[in-house]
């Protein structure tokens, strides 16, 4: 989908696109300077228990989420609900 593009702004469309990033980023790289340093009075590098590591992020927390039976019953019953819900307007 062509995504019209106004003066000045990036073409950024409503579904993300990987290459289009890709080409805007090399893109200002090669016509802009841009600073590589955070502004003053900003902190270089974040310290504390709350900041996390990606080497080290999947130790620290478990982002599975282990369902009971009670809340695959009523995920179930939700969905049994709308798509009766949605039969009904068929006709």
């Amino acid at each position: 989908m062509a995504v019209p593009r106004l003066s000045g702004h990036p073409e950024i469309g409503y579904m993300p696109d990987y290459d289009s990033y890709l080409a805007r980023g090399k893109r200002r790289q090669e016509t802009e300077t841009l600073d590589k340093n955070v502004p003053e009075g900003f902190p270089s590098q974040l310290n504390g228990s709350l900041v996390w590591d990606p080497r080290s992020l999947a130790n620290t927390y478990d982002w599975n989420y282990h369902l009971t039976a009670e809340e695959l019953d009523e995920i179930n019953n939700a969905l049994r609900h709308f798509k009766c819900m949605i039969e009904r307007r068929r006709f």
